[in-house]
Parts: C-alpha cells; sequence; structure tokens
C-alpha cells in the first residue's frame, strides 16, 4: 500500500515539501554525515571489522547470526528494489555503486537501502550491548546512540532528497522484522521441560 503510487501519498507529499523548505546549505552538509555512516562502504567495512573480532573470540553463533543479518538484509532490500521499482524524488535514475564502482544497476527508492542497512546495524550492536555489557548504564547509553544513528541517516535520506518518507518508514519496519526472525531462528527459546514431561 505504501508504494502502490509512483509519487507516494499524501504524507510523501507533505514530508518531501517540509524537507525542501528546511534544508539550509549547512543542514545538508551535516546530513551528509550521517548519510555516509549508512553508505554501503561504511556498513561493508565496520561490518567486516565485526566479524573477524567475532571470529577471533570464537563467538560462532553471533558471527552467524551477524552473516545471515547482514547477507540476508542486503538481499531482502535488494529484491525488493527490483519487485516494487519504484521511483525516487523527482524521477531521479540512480545507479547502485559500492566504492564508487557503478554497478548499472538501478537502485530503486523502496525500501531505502541507508536506513536498512544502518536499522540492521545497529540492531545488532544493541543486541551486543544486551549481551556483553555489564553495566546496565553504559547499556542504556548505547541504546540511545544506535536508536540516535538509525534515525539520523533515516532523516538524512529524507533531507537529501533521497527518498520520500515511507521509504524510510517501510525500510525501519522491514529491517526490525527481519531482525527478529533471524533472532528468533538463531537463539530460539527452549521449550519449558514440562512440556515433555
Amino acid at each position: 500500500m505504501m508504494v502502490t503510487e509512483t509519487q507516494g501519498f499524501l504524507i510523501d507529499e507533505t514530508v518531501a515539501y517540509w524537507a525542501v523548505q528546511n534544508t539550509t546549505a549547512l543542514t545538508e552538509a551535516i546530513m551528509k554525515y550521517p548519510s555516509f555512516i549508512g553508505s554501503s562502504e561504511v556498513v561493508l567495512l565496520v561490518t567486516i571489522i565485526i566479524g573477524i573480532v567475532l571470529l577471533v573470540r570464537f563467538k560462532w553463533r553471533d558471527f552467524f547470526f551477524f552473516f545471515t543479518l547482514s547477507v540476508g538484509g542486503v538481499f531482502l532490500n535488494f529484491i525488493l528494489k527490483i519487485i516494487i521499482q519504484r521511483g525516487r524524488p523527482g524521477d531521479e535514475v540512480s545507479n547502485i555503486e559500492v566504492f564508487n564502482l557503478n554497478m548499472e544497476m538501478q537502485s530503486y527508492s523502496f525500501p531505502s537501502g541507508h536506513t536498512m542497512r544502518a536499522t540492521i546495524f545497529f540492531l545488532f550492536l544493541i543486541y551486543l550491548s544486551y549481551k556483553y555489557m555489564k553495566r546496565a548504564t553504559s547499556q542504556i547509553v548505547s541504546y540511545f546512540v544506535y536508536i540516535f544513528l538509525i534515525f539520523a541517516v533515516a532523516l538524512s535520506r529524507i533531507m537529501l532528497d533521497a527518498h520520500f518518507v515511507t521509504d524510510i518508514v517501510g525500510a525501519i519496519l522491514i529491517s526490525v522484522s527481519w531482525f527478529f526472525i533471524c533472532l528468533y531462528f538463531f537463539y530460539k527459546p527452549k521449550r519449558a521441560s514440562f512440556l515433555f514431561s
């Protein structure tokens, strides 16, 4: 429903108009930073580093959870873009680029790749904070930082006129759903013993 019309719903147009009215040279320059954080290059590099750390520490389940979450998330984003093929704001044609290499494939608008990558990545960091941080204060601070970064990346895509707001909302909902599906399958709660008695 969110993507049945190329130009999106009234909410897309309303938010896009608000973004145009409130975007200055300064805000545009600021918004490029969180957008950069959600770029495929940054997320890929940090993902490789975290993957190596998990392997070195023999955290096999966490490693395979992270691998499935990350690779599956990229694949899911790609498949949804190809199926839905929603044009970007202003009908701007954008190709998929990784490390300045043009893949000669159109990057559609729904769902936002930056937002999905950032949401999946920072949700995993929230999970690591919950699992490995001992102090509750440190956990809470890390949660706020990661959630702030998710929304900063999402907002940057709207302010830079790269996506409709429904692309962003859809990307966050899909990413959260994908995270919890993976979490369930990798850390399925054991059934209570009385069920087998």
